[in-house]
């Protein structure tokens, strides 16, 4: 019932798996912070099990049932003894005693006694953010600091709703600074070829978008998403809408095309009461390439 409920909703279902977010820290080896009581609600994700029970910790089959029933019998009787926790920022992760933790939140127990390792850094997780989520705080992180875009533009907001396409636009920057470099005959840094595709190619097509009210036409997205697909996927887009002179041009056509229909807009506003509104699509944006 859980994992059907979570479907309707559109929210994550399944434990997030630490191995993933780990190659992702500044630091790899965890510091011990001694036995504590950890509330069981930060408790999200496990370094083995996060395939076998969901975000609430229950066992998505009933192989663990034996198991399970075991845990919870010892709670009233011997009690446990501490679970091992691995802790990055205000989320936790099981190393040892999944099953202790599936019991303690079954029985209502608000904390849970742990040994825990921390990994010091400023990622923040939360209860209930998916893996792409997560993953694309770290690819946004990477893509401010190689670029210092956050410093020299306080106005910068790049966001994107569609896996994060910080990699792509770091391939534009570097593209644009070779170019630099055999224009001027100079070393171009990378820092200084970041900020002159900020202003010369990224807040001059996101003008365009706000312009052609094209964002209207796909609720949910982000102007992030739309530069993406407008300009990594140029010649995808010409083949299908024709040729254009201009991304006015081109905006104007996509405006035309995709806008939202009543019936489609009803749809969404249903979907949104249900907690299950889903993003328009953005062909060769929503997934991984």
């Amino acid at each position: 019932m859980d994992r059907l409920f979570s479907k309707l909703r559109g929210r994550e279902s399944l434990l997030l798996p630490f191995d993933s977010i780990r190659r992702n820290l500044r630091q790899q080896s965890p510091l011990y912070r001694g036995l504590r009581e950890v509330p069981l609600d930060r408790i999200i994700g496990s370094v083995g099990r996060y395939s076998e029970m969901n975000r609430e910790f229950l066992p998505l089959n009933d192989a663990l049932r034996d198991r399970w029933v075991k845990m919870a019998e010892l709670a009233h009787t011997e009690g446990w003894l501490p679970i091992e926790l691995y802790q990055v920022g205000n989320a936790y992760f099981v190393r040892d005693g999944n099953h202790r933790v599936s019991a303690a939140r079954q029985l209502k127990f608000p904390t849970i006694e742990a040994h825990v390792w921390e990994f010091p850094d400023d990622i923040e997780i939360g209860a209930k953010d998916s893996l792409d989520e997560v993953l694309n705080r770290f690819r946004e992180r990477e893509f401010l600091e190689k670029t210092g875009l956050r410093y020299t533009h306080p106005d910068y907001d790049i966001r994107f709703t569609a896996g994060g396409r910080y990699p792509e636009l770091q391939a534009q920057i570097e593209e644009l600074r070779q170019k630099l470099q055999l224009i001027d005959e100079r070393e171009v840094s990378y820092q200084e070829a970041a900020d002159l595709w900020y202003e010369m190619v990224y807040l001059p097509t996101i003008e365009v978008i706000r312009e052609s009210g094209l964002l209207q036409a796909f609720p949910g997205r982000t102007e992030a998403d739309l530069f993406a697909w407008m300009s990594l996927h140029r010649d995808r887009l010409r083949e299908e809408y024709g040729n254009f002179d201009s991304l006015s041009e081109l905006a104007l056509r996509l405006m035309a095309t995709h806008r939202e229909k009543p019936a489609a807009r009803m749809t969404r506003r249903v979907r949104r009461l249900l907690g299950n509104e889903q993003l328009p699509p953005l062909a060769g944006l929503d997934e991984e390439e």
